[in-house]
């Protein structure tokens, strides 16, 4: 038996790209659930699709908000976009050496 999950919209940002994102409930349980080193601050999420210090795109078109946490670890907030809008799938913690690794061959939508 599935759990049925509502699309109910638990954020709505502008993000630095001019697109309105929205995070659902069931994304926001994703994170909450399999993320938990995120934490519950929506604030910190809307602040890292707002205003990331970087921004990438991967092969697939989804774009990786990142923002600073402190000298070693980044806020990464992937969402999917459309044409004026985008979906949050998921967030999670990662050190900046992963970042480095990681960002290193995706295109720069916006440096730091």
């Amino acid at each position: 038996m599935a759990l049925a999950v509502s699309l109910s919209e638990v954020m709505i940002v502008k993000a630095f790209d001019g697109r309105r994102v929205l995070l659902f409930e069931r994304d926001w349980l994703h994170i909450r659930f399999r993320h938990p080193e995120v934490g519950s601050n929506l604030g910190l999420l809307s602040t890292t699709l707002a205003e990331p210090d970087e921004a990438h795109r991967n092969g697939r078109g989804a774009v990786h908000a990142l923002r600073s946490l402190d000298k070693a670890h980044f806020l990464v907030v992937i969402y999917e976009p459309t044409n004026s809008e985008g979906v949050v799938r998921t967030a999670y913690l990662t050190s900046e050496r992963r970042k480095d690794r990681r960002y290193r061959q995706l295109p720069s939508l916006k440096q730091s």
